[in-house]
């Protein structure tokens, strides 16, 4: 049976960082897992098992607002060189040079945008629902600095969470993409402020002009019905993304870590060790 150690590391900024790390033998490739927006650790739990039982040894962190870790107040504290920096800091406690690294959602924006900025630390690049673009509604200077104004009042009405811990994600249960009660919880866990500083930062991205700069195997997974971000985005990284792979899960929605847990793993598990 794996063992699962509990782990911390303290940020740049003076953050607290939470990640969980299970070691399968001295030599097995490592994973690291990223979750999106509104996520934890456990959000990822079923993947990570499966590739546990594989083989494969996995290190999962709770983004700075989520989970265990630090919950900071300012924008300031919720940048993506913060976010990117939080991964470093994490892959270096562990001592690692380089890994598999794997995002889903808005963590696969926050892995592309990790490659980015440190691609010699990255072994593959896997992109689970992700995206590279802000959504096409706020594309415009004028969206961008209403929604920024909507965000920054949010933020500054909202209380801080009740208790820091993880959400709860029973089996079998179907997950669509747009679950109010299911984001209700997550607000609770980890505050609406911390949920609307990330989302600003997703919101913002532009990396169109960029993808032809990894240069790392990638393999790219998105659920055919994915409503959001949809599959022509999948399939434009895959255009401009050289070295990459796109993998679809048929009739699958956006929450593909929960719902097709079996699929999802394994197209990470074939993919590596397919190189």
């Amino acid at each position: 049976m794996f063992e699962i150690q509990k782990q911390s590391v303290i940020s740049e900024d003076g953050q607290n960082i939470y990640y969980e790390t299970c070691y399968a033998h001295e030599t097995a490739p490592v994973i690291v897992l990223v979750h999106g927006i509104g996520g934890d650790v456990d959000g990822l739990l079923p993947v990570r098992d499966i590739l546990i039982k594989n083989g494969f040894s996995t290190v999962a962190l709770d983004l700075r607002g989520h989970g265990y870790s630090s919950h900071p107040a300012s924008a300031k504290h919720y940048t993506m060189d913060l976010f990117s920096r939080d991964i470093l800091h994490v892959i270096d406690a562990e001592g690692l040079d380089t890994v598999i690294l794997v995002g889903h959602s808005g963590g696969a924006v926050l892995v592309l945008d990790f490659a980015l900025r440190y691609p010699e630390r990255i072994k593959t690049l896997v992109l689970l629902g992700g995206s590279y673009l802000a959504p096409s509604f706020l594309r415009s200077r004028v969206a961008r600095r209403v929604a920024d104004g909507l965000v920054a009042l949010g933020a500054y009405l909202s209380p801080p969470p009740f208790a820091l811990r993880h959400s709860t994600y029973p089996p079998g249960k179907f997950y669509p993409d747009y679950d109010p009660w299911g984001l209700a919880r997550n607000l609770v866990r980890h505050s609406l402020r911390s949920y609307l500083w990330m989302g600003r930062e997703l919101m913002n991205i532009q990396f169109e002009d960029r993808l032809g700069e990894i240069r790392m195997p990638t393999l790219i997974v998105v659920g055919e019905k994915d409503s959001i971000y949809p599959l022509a985005i999948s399939r434009a990284m895959h255009e401009n993304i050289s070295n990459s792979t796109l993998r679809i899960i048929p009739d699958a929605n956006h929450v593909i870590v929960l719902n097709n847990i079996d699929e999802t793993a394994g197209h990470i598990i074939d993919f590596v060790r397919g190189l």
